[in-house]
């Protein structure tokens, strides 16, 4: 239930907390799983804008004008465009760029029959690039803070410009091991502290922002929008390159959308407006303040500005004194495993949404909670967790990491714009003038941002190109593979009258109990009745012909989620619904059923299933490889009894070869 939502009389009622207290309590909540991500992003972000190949000269008006960039970024982009836009556009109170997308189709319309293909790869390449921006935060945001360790003992721990200390490289990687191997424990146990935790975080960082503004408060000056006019006045092309960096102010910003449903609208942006976003400035504006206090040492360093900005001048390390800097270190690391968490179940909910969407393959996908949300794939846990260590071990540092990050990020909030106009639209009453103007105002943002990005491609956004690129294309081909057999089976499909009265002329054996042929398709005789009846030629006294479909809603009632037709010779056909949050569980559909007048009994009922064995020998108008890939997919997705909730040993699986 949304609390949003809840009327204030129940509120009170019997003693019961009211509402502001519940949202209060959610927004404390709300601080360690929506906010890990963008709430680490000062470890590296404003260091971004002047280290590096396209960073800055420290000049007392650079830094200026790029606090101003971070102010207005985050007032504009987070605070308005996320805060108060996108979090309106939610699906049955669920967000995500998928729920979003779910969201464009006209009311009862098929996702991928009434979408256009230019829509639909959208939200495809943002489900993608999400997938990308999941394995590179955590290896930087745990490598940026474990790197505390070199500016708190730079004689310890030394190592040359563009590569960490082995010891560095070691602790990242076993933190980032320990992460996800704890994952099948399941989010709620693994998130206890992590409210109260970045709590103390944010409080510490706004701690010491306070701190580095008396160093130098006139830096307070940016909070004037001049000094961006007047630092791209005089260097417009540095102030363009320099917005790659800016945005990584903003990484995280897509959490407060997709964690929509676990804590409703208030309490999102209850956080966000009373203590990460006051947090985060004085952060910032500390880093600031440091760095114009600091210039004359880094200007004396000539050639070897960079070098020390990042050893002894890292200006968030920098701000604490010397002797809390491991105690920061241990703080940051932690904070920077609650970032990491935060956008692992995000991908994990990112692909169960993709399943019942029809958009992946059914990955094996365990929950881990009676809440519906809360999911753990296995598959997504070695392959993204194998993909994080080795991009620490390629990047090396954190501020190597940078250009690849941000363009995941911008890529997928400019999608992200692009479906929330459609959706605002089509469906809320919003005019064309209306909807021009938000995306005419939000998408420039976006796409200057992009275009910021696109220049640091051969430095490391190479990678976010090639890993969101692959994923976005293995999407696709299951999504047009899944297209070509539906069509398929629909032209192959015997229509049901057909086969009834063929059993009329010519009965075969019916034995005692009921037997559940699970299929896709909604009408006709499915493939795996017709091949058990051809080579067994015997049927069950009660036939259930069932199909799931997943719904474009996270959840479907009980009232609502079952279409039960009685056929003629003990055949009865049950089309059930579920949402893409909602696990497929059989048995209960069947439970249901019995509301409808299907008699079954759990001990002699047996689930047939179909193992579509798929073959690149056909005509099929797809690429070669482009069929073996969907092969590939197909081996993945296997009707997997726990996926569905089938008791042990009450499953029969048919293989029927298709050469596409």
């Amino acid at each position: 239930m949304d609390l949003d939502q809840s009327s204030p009389a129940a509120s009170h009622a019997g003693g019961a907390p009211t509402k502001q207290t519940l949202n209060a309590a959610l927004a404390l909540v709300a601080l360690g799983v929506v906010y890990g991500d963008i709430g680490t992003s000062p470890l590296y972000a404003f260091r971004a804008c002047f280290y590096g190949d396209f960073g800055l000269t420290v000049q007392q008006h650079t830094v200026l004008g790029v606090l101003s960039l971070f102010l207005w970024t985050l007032i504009t982009v987070i605070s308005v465009k996320y805060a108060w836009f996108i979090l309106k556009a939610d699906n049955q109170g669920e967000g995500g760029v998928l729920a979003l997308l779910a969201l464009v189709p006209e009311k009862g319309a098929a996702l991928f029959s009434s979408v256009s293909t230019t829509t639909i790869m959208i939200g495809v390449l943002g489900a993608a690039l999400l997938y990308a921006d999941g394995v590179l935060t955590p290896a930087i945001s745990v490598l940026s803070a474990v790197e505390g360790l070199e500016v708190a003992y730079p004689a310890l721990l030394p190592h040359t410009e563009g590569t960490a200390s082995p010891i560095v490289l070691g602790i990242t990687i076993a933190v980032l091991a320990t992460l996800f191997a704890l994952q099948r424990v399941g989010t709620s146990k693994i998130g206890t502290l992590f409210g109260p935790v970045m709590s103390i975080w944010f409080v510490v960082i706004g701690i010491l922002g306070v701190r580095g503004i008396t160093m130098h408060p006139q830096v307070l000056e940016a909070i004037n929008p001049v000094w961006i006019y007047r630092m791209a006045l005089e260097a417009p092309g540095q102030t363009f390159i320099v917005l790659g960096g800016v945005m990584l102010c903003i990484t995280g910003g897509e959490a407060l959308y997709a964690d929509l449903g676990h804590f409703g609208r208030r309490p999102i942006q209850l956080a966000w407006y009373a203590l990460v976003l006051p947090a985060l400035l004085l952060n910032y504006f500390g880093q600031g303040a440091f760095l114009i206090e600091h210039i004359p040492q880094l200007q004396a360093a000539g050639s070897d500005a960079a070098a020390v900005l990042e050893r002894e001048h890292n200006p968030f390390f920098a701000l604490a004194p010397q002797s809390t800097r491991l105690a920061l270190v241990i703080l940051a690391t932690s904070a920077a495993v609650i970032a990491s968490q935060s956008i692992i179940t995000g991908m994990f909910s990112l692909t169960w949404q993709a399943i019942q969407l029809g958009v992946l393959p059914r990955f094996r996908v365990v929950n881990t909670s009676m809440q519906g949300g809360q999911v753990f794939v296995p598959l997504v846990t070695a392959v993204v967790g194998f993909g994080c260590i080795l991009v620490v071990l390629t990047f090396q540092q954190s501020s190597n990491l940078d250009d690849a990050y941000g363009l995941a990020v911008s890529a997928t909030m400019a999608g992200t714009t692009i479906l929330y106009g459609i959706v605002m639209h089509r469906h809320r009453n919003w005019g064309w003038f209306r909807a021009g103007l938000f995306l005419t105002t939000f998408l420039l943002i976006d796409l200057l941002f992009l275009s910021a990005n696109l220049i640091k491609v051969p430095h490391g956004g190479w990678f976010t190109l090639a890993l969101g690129g692959a994923l976005a294309f293995v999407m696709w081909t299951w999504i047009k593979g899944r297209r070509i057999l539906a069509q398929r089976f629909a032209k192959q499909t015997l229509e049901f009258d057909h086969l009834l009265n063929s059993l009329d002329g010519h009965p075969v054996h019916r034995v005692e109990g009921t037997a559940v042929f699970l299929t896709p398709l909604t009408n006709g005789v499915p493939p795996t009745l017709m091949h058990h009846l051809k080579h067994n030629k015997v049927l069950h006294k009660q036939v259930v012909i069932m199909s799931i479909q997943g719904a474009r809603v996270p959840y479907v009632s009980e009232d609502s989620c079952l279409e039960v037709t009685p056929l003629r010779l003990g055949f009865w056909r049950v089309v059930a619904r579920n949402g893409f949050l909602q696990p497929a569980r059989v048995p209960r559909f069947l439970r249901l059923a019995a509301e409808h007048g299907l008699e079954v009994s759990e001990g002699t009922t047996t689930y047939i299933l179909g193992r579509s064995i798929m073959t690149p020998r056909g005509n099929a108008k797809l690429p070669m490889f482009q069929k073996r890939l969907f092969c590939l997919l197909g081996q993945v997705s296997a009707n997997n009894p726990a996926q569905y909730d089938i008791p042990p040993g009450r499953m029969v699986e048919m293989g029927i070869q298709i050469d596409l």
